[in-house]
This record gives structure tokens, C-alpha cells and sequence, in this order.
């Protein structure tokens, strides 16, 4: 059997990928990932569509480059002949609507881990014939359910490593805090979110006892940059791309993961890649208030869940010193543990969609 995953953009941006090449590789399946390396900066992987994406001029020139990867991802399917497809987002599963449901109906897994095109009103009609006509219906959060189209069936598809997850709830973790270092806030991964991101730099810009620090890149990284140099704000770092093997050091050395979202509801049913993180490395984490990250925040007391952004420094040091690390670390394992049950159910799904016995 052969499969084709069919990312709508850059591999690099797709860790969640991985829980499905994982089980592709254990049971031996054939696949084929086929991405848009957008931005150029993908190395070699899969079968790749390389035409850069425009991000300025009309939009027409915007659109074209989209146009011409979907027209790729029809053509790269009807030659390698495969057998199913994991298809992942709207944006290029309601493109394909026609194509999957005459070639492929009741033959491809959706995935579906951020709002996007299938917002729009006159979309719906098109998305729902997506999730009708699949196999299976996957979701990266519990909280997307609510806005997506009812009497259908959601599998939930956590964005985690199951080995990692597995490794870190048998490990004993022994912490000391060292409290008469600087609170280090740390942002990881993709630097976007502009709005929310620049509010806790005013929050906690030239506190003696902080340090903030962002890690990666995106398209708030330059504009958060230059927003902490106008403020002058002398106790932040930004380190820019780093090779994903060196995060978990990074991570290990912060007193808080940010995860602070904006107050909307694209941001507000996501659980983000640093979540995960946070309960893995056993990592407090800061979070929006009213969110699904923010409702296992307060229910597990996983950090801070923020409704005034002013009183994040308080909040953060009374926090910090009281936090008693092996409880803590109890509670993150707890998460992990409903989780896992969460992933048996997704892995089951994946194999009975491979015709694969568990």
C-alpha cells in the first residue's frame, strides 16, 4: 500500500506530521510527503512544489503560486497512483473537494489543526462535503469541535511524540529552584502573534528579576524585535532559527513556556506545539484566560491562566516561589495520561484506515 500525505505549506512548519510517519514506518507502508517549500528554507524531503510564495503585490500574484501547488498536488497523485491520502488543512483539502470525492471518497484521513479558509460562509458547504466524504475526520484540539460542522465524527489528534510522552511520565523528575536567579520567560518555535507576544514584553520589559528570551522564527520576529528596541527593553533575547534537536535544551533551562494567545477564537480552541512541550519537560507555562489551553491550565494548575496582563510579573514570582516541582511534575503526568488515551484511539483509527490490525 501506498500513501500520500499532502501538507498545505513548508515541512518544517508540520512537526504533527511525524504521528502519522511514525505509525506509516512501523507498519512498513510506502508514503510519499508532498509539501509547498514556501519560503525556500525546507531541505530536501518528499516531493516538493518549490515555487516561493508572495506575500506582497495583488492579489492575484498572491493567489497564483497556491493555484499552481494544488494544480502540482493533483498531478503528483494521479502519477504515483496511491492507494489513500492523509490530507492536512481546509486550505488544500477545499481545493481538492472535487478530486478527492470522485477519485478518492472514503479513501483519505482529513486532518484539521487551525482555522482557515473553511471560515468563510460560502466554504462551508464545500468543507463539509471534505469531512463527509473522508474516511476519517481528525482534530488537533478538543476545543475546534464546537466550531466545526455537527453530527460528524472527531478523533482527536494530539501533536505529540508518544515515545517522549511515554518516557517522560516514567521519568523522575528532581528539581531544586535556584530563586535568586532571573524568572526566565522563554518563547519557542514559530514567533508569531505580534498582538499578544508584545504585551508580555511591556509587562515584564527591564524587570531585574526577569528574562525574557524568543527562540525561532516567524513573522512576528523582526516586528517584536524592533518593538522591544523602542521601548528599551534591555533584558530580552532573540536567538533567531535554531536546529530542532537543540530545543529540549532550551526548554530545560526556562522558568516558563509563553503561550500567551490572543483573545480570539482561532487562538482560544488551539492546543499549540509549546503545551505539549511544557508538560513533557515539565515546564510551567504562561496562558490566555477563556481559552481550551487555559481551561487544563487552571484545572491541572499547570502555571498561570492570564486575565490582567499587568499583574503578570506579580502573578509570575508569587507563582514561581510557591510551586512545589514534584507535584507539578504529578499534575503535567496526569495531563499526559488523558492524553495517551486520546492517542490510542487516533492510532486505532489510523490502522483500521490502513486495513492494519492493532
Amino acid at each position: 500500500m501506498k500513501i500520500g500525505l499532502v501538507l498545505p505549506g513548508n515541512i518544517w512548519m508540520s512537526p504533527f506530521i511525524k504521528i502519522y510517519t511514525q505509525i506509516l514506518d512501523e507498519c512498513d507502508c510506502q508514503y510519499d510527503i508532498i509539501s509547498w517549500n514556501r519560503d525556500g528554507t525546507d531541505k530536501p524531503n518528499g516531493i516538493q512544489f518549490n515555487e516561493l510564495q508572495i506575500i506582497s503585490g495583488s492579489r492575484f500574484k498572491k493567489v497564483a503560486p497556491y493555484l499552481r501547488y494544488i494544480k502540482f498536488v493533483k498531478h503528483t497523485i494521479r502519477n504515483n497512483k496511491y492507494d489513500k491520502l492523509i490530507i492536512f488543512g481546509p486550505q488544500i483539502a477545499i481545493p481538492l473537494c472535487g478530486f478527492l470525492s470522485i477519485k478518492y471518497k472514503k479513501k483519505y484521513i482529513f486532518d484539521y489543526r487551525d482555522f482557515s479558509i473553511d471560515q468563510y460562509s460560502v466554504l462551508k458547504p464545500i468543507f463539509k462535503h471534505v469531512l463527509t466524504n473522508s474516511a476519517v475526520n481528525m482534530v488537533s484540539s478538543p476545543g475546534y469541535i464546537q466550531c466545526l460542522p455537527k453530527r460528524i465524527q472527531y478523533i482527536i489528534s494530539h501533536n505529540f511524540d508518544i515515545a517522549a510522552v511515554k518516557q517522560a511520565i516514567a521519568s523522575e523528575v528532581i528539581e531544586s529552584k535556584n530563586t535568586s536567579n532571573p524568572i526566565e520567560v522563554l518563547t519557542i518555535g514559530s514567533i508569531r502573534n505580534f498582538s499578544s507576544n508584545s504585551l508580555v514584553i511591556k509587562a515584564l520589559s527591564n524587570k531585574s528579576n526577569f528574562k525574557m528570551q524568543f527562540v525561532g522564527k516567524g513573522l512576528a520576529a523582526d516586528q517584536l524585535k524592533t518593538y522591544a528596541h523602542q521601548i528599551g527593553t534591555s533584558n530580552i533575547i532573540f536567538t533567531g532559527y535554531y536546529p530542532k534537536e537543540q530545543e529540549p535544551e532550551y526548554i530545560k533551562k526556562c522558568s516558563f513556556l509563553n503561550i500567551f494567545c490572543p483573545n480570539i477564537l482561532s487562538h482560544s480552541t488551539l492546543l499549540s506545539n509549546r503545551f505539549y512541550l511544557g508538560l513533557i519537560y515539565k515546564r510551567p507555562m504562561i496562558v490566555s484566560a477563556n481559552s481550551i489551553q487555559g481551561d487544563y491550565c487552571e484545572k491541572y494548575n499547570l502555571g498561570i491562566s492570564v486575565t490582567n496582563i499587568n499583574k503578570l510579573s506579580e502573578e509570575l514570582e508569587s507563582w514561581y516561589n510557591t510551586m512545589n516541582y514534584t507535584e507539578f511534575s504529578k499534575r503535567c503526568n496526569k495531563l499526559l495520561e488523558e492524553f495517551i488515551d486520546d492517542y490510542d484511539t487516533f492510532k486505532s483509527n489510523v490502522l483500521d484506515f490502513l486495513c492494519i490490525s492493532a
